[in-house]
């Protein structure tokens, strides 16, 4: 019996039928859309933002007497590539070291560091492409990046304070170099000399050695949980937190990886970059709760004017003994139907639409997940469900007797 009215339905209401399916589909598609969006803004995102630099710094642990001296330690250069051996190894977007010694006798510091560099990752046969051109993309040399051993950088600051122009020959700590560009950074650097890392090795006396390590790492936004103590966890808090990917988690596993380091994280930028996640995010899920709203109120409208066309039906089917759940029943399967014709025709929708906006947003395709084809028609189904409400309350107030004899 069910089944035939809801046969009869479909067919007399051929046009009410498609424009409900339409509402389904538009609104489902658009929910999909950004729920995929929202699987994937954190990568996405999160990968935009390693503009802003380095979000973690490793440098060497000093304690005891060797702090109170003001000692110098350094990092092994060789630990750098156990950066892609810890847990979180595929968030690691970039390393840039630097090793920091002072000429006295022009009063500026010297900084050797890596601007491309390609080293062996352990057990993969494709390297790992960082350095500082990566890590500090903001940097901008006039010129070109120092090619051999006698050639350097100087930061802005400094070439304007000593005169000094691109091809101008200097010496750098007692030995001759050419300056092959002058850099420009907005940082501190404006005031060194900068050069490879190796050459600077050379010269100082400090083979294999290295000051600090700047990373770049695509981390998880900080929540209440991640601001814990580690030392405070329970063992079963401290796997979750050291397997999520906050930024103070991959500086402890950073820290773990070089020999005698104290790795923490940047945080202006850190911070910057949970609020930024945060705030798309929230926005994601209003636009959804839009989305959803605007459709089931389409589903709404359209339904009440096939109900009052079908007033005399319902009322009738009231009057030969329809109770309360049999009308419901027969209301609620058809908007269900109708979710599902919509739900599917939305998730593909969807696919072109998540598409369309990775392209135009990030320039990738987002991530389609398995996930979101149930979730798809879930969300459809949620969207009738709540558009049936109102037409399914009206029609529990039809009187029969009233309608039957011709009464309002």
């Amino acid at each position: 019996m069910l089944l035939t009215i809801l046969q009869r339905s479909f067919i007399n209401q051929k046009k009410a039928m498609a424009v409900m399916i339409v509402a389904v589909a538009v609104g489902t598609a658009i929910a999909a859309s950004l729920l995929a969006l929202a699987f994937d803004i954190s990568s996405k995102v999160s990968k935009e933002l390693r503009s802003f630099g380095a979000n973690i710094i490793v440098q060497p642990k000093v304690t005891g007497l060797a702090g109170v001296s003001g000692q110098k330690r350094y990092l092994r250069e060789a630990d750098i590539v156990k950066v892609k051996t810890i847990f979180w190894r595929h968030n690691i977007m970039g390393v840039a070291p630097q090793l920091l010694v002072r000429d006295d006798a022009l009063k500026a510091t010297v900084l050797g560091t890596w601007y491309q560099r390609t080293i062996p990752v352990p057990g993969e046969k494709k390297g790992f492409d960082t350095g500082a051109a990566g890590v500090m993309p903001w940097w901008s040399v006039d010129g070109k990046w120092p090619q051999a051993e006698n050639e350097i950088l100087a930061g802005v600051g400094l070439a304007e304070r000593r005169g000094w122009k691109t091809g101008d020959r200097i010496s750098v700590l007692g030995r001759p170099f050419i300056l092959s560009g002058i850099l420009n950074t907005g940082g501190k650097e404006d005031d060194m000399l900068v050069g490879e890392l190796a050459t600077v090795q050379q010269l100082t006396g400090l083979p294999g050695r290295v000051s600090q390590v700047f990373v770049s790492a695509l981390t998880t936004p900080m929540d209440e949980f991640a601001y814990k103590d580690p030392d405070s966890m329970t063992k079963k808090e401290y796997e979750k937190w050291y397997c999520t990917g906050y930024v103070t988690s991959i500086a402890k596993q950073l820290e773990e990886a070089f020999l005698g380091a104290a790795a923490r994280p940047i945080w202006p930028v850190a911070e910057t970059e949970g609020r930024v996640l945060n705030r798309l995010e929230l926005l994601i899920v209003l636009l959804t709760a839009v989305s959803l709203l605007a459709a089931s109120l389409g589903i709404s409208t359209t339904m009440i004017m096939s109900l009052l066309k079908r007033t005399e039906e319902v009322a009738l089917m009231k009057g030969l003994g329809a109770d309360v759940l049999q009308t419901v029943t027969i209301f609620l399967t058809e908007a269900l139907v109708i979710g599902l014709a919509g739900g599917v025709v939305g998730y593909v929708l969807s696919l072109g639409i998540s598409s369309y906006l990775g392209h135009q947003v990030f320039g990738t395709a987002l991530a389609q997940k398995g996930i979101l084809f149930p979730v798809s028609l879930g969300v459809a189904e949620i969207i009738s469900a709540l558009g049936a409400y109102l037409p399914i309350r009206r029609a529990l107030h039809i009187r029969p007797a009233v309608v039957l004899k011709g009464g309002q």
